[in-house]
């Protein structure tokens, strides 16, 4: 009998309370945090309420934030004092596990930012790449897309860190040799390449000469039957010769007649096109 894998889990059960800010602990201060982006948080929630945030139940009655830090201080700007909250009993391991979690799914992070928090699962916390998609609502190609960000040169990673190169070209560069990832990645941002430029780039680069020339002589060919499709339809529909000059893109098209029956015939078929434009 074939052994079926089970997902990895952890205990999720909470409480639901009221805790008053005072008592619960951050990693982070507001000074952290952008002050300007802050308070247009701050300004949200005085209208609209501050959301449920997340805390561990920690020794002496206190509590430790597990999420949405910024939130939680943005809050605290709007003069928020109390919160709703979920209350866990994790230990520190599930509590670290259960914050990875949180901020990948709930928080807006940089595309290394998730690589670096999906690692930590991976890694630190025993979880696979299956795990990880199921946790976190993602497909498991788009867990490993993330991932294969940390294979990048250094160079590149702080590229995508900086927000000059976006991931989705960072990744057609995993290919490519580390000492030389940099260089296509400057090229990139010289050109203004789309990740499609750029994955065909890399290709290029890749692929030994041959089998290029193999692809495109393929490409060619198959356009040529195309073309030679095209007059052979042209040939049925007029009943008389018709000769082709030219590629794909440009070229002249010779249609021979050889009695005054042809050319009635032609302007019949032109007559019938035009009417049909007309309906």
């Amino acid at each position: 009998m074939k052994r079926v894998k089970r997902s990895k889990t952890f205990d999720v059960s909470y409480q639901k309370r009221t805790v008053r800010a005072v008592l619960i602990d951050t990693k982070t201060d507001a000074d952290s945090w952008d002050r300007k982006e802050l308070k247009n948080r701050a300004a949200y929630f005085l209208l609209n309420g501050a959301p449920e945030f997340s805390v561990n139940e920690i020794d002496g009655g206190r509590f430790a934030l597990l999420a949405a830090e910024r939130d939680f201080h943005a809050a605290k700007l709007a003069g928020i004092s109390e919160f709703e909250v979920r209350v866990y009993a994790f230990n520190e391991k599930n509590a670290e596990t259960f914050s990875l979690i949180e901020k990948l799914k709930g928080e807006n992070l940089g595309a290394m930012e998730e690589a670096y928090l999906m690692k930590a699962l991976v890694k630190e916390h025993g979880f696979t790449q299956d795990d990880v998609a199921a946790l976190i609502g993602r497909s498991r190609p788009a867990v490993a897309n993330t991932l294969r960000l940390l294979t990048l040169s250094p160079e590149v990673v702080g590229l995508v860190e900086s927000g000059q190169l976006s991931a989705g070209h960072a990744r057609t560069l995993v290919r490519v040799p580390k000492g030389q990832q940099f260089g296509f990645a400057e090229e990139a941002l010289k050109r203004g390449y789309s990740v499609r430029e750029m994955e065909r780039a890399v290709k290029a680069f890749l692929t030994p000469p041959e089998i290029l020339q193999k692809e495109k002589d393929a490409k060619a060919a198959a356009k040529g039957e195309m073309l030679k499709a095209f007059v052979e339809r042209m040939r049925s529909v007029f009943r008389t010769k018709v000769s082709l000059i030219g590629n794909d893109k440009k070229g002249r098209i010779y249609i021979d007649y050889y009695t005054p029956e042809d050319l009635f015939r032609f302007e019949e078929l032109l007559d019938m096109i035009e009417s049909y434009g007309q309906d």
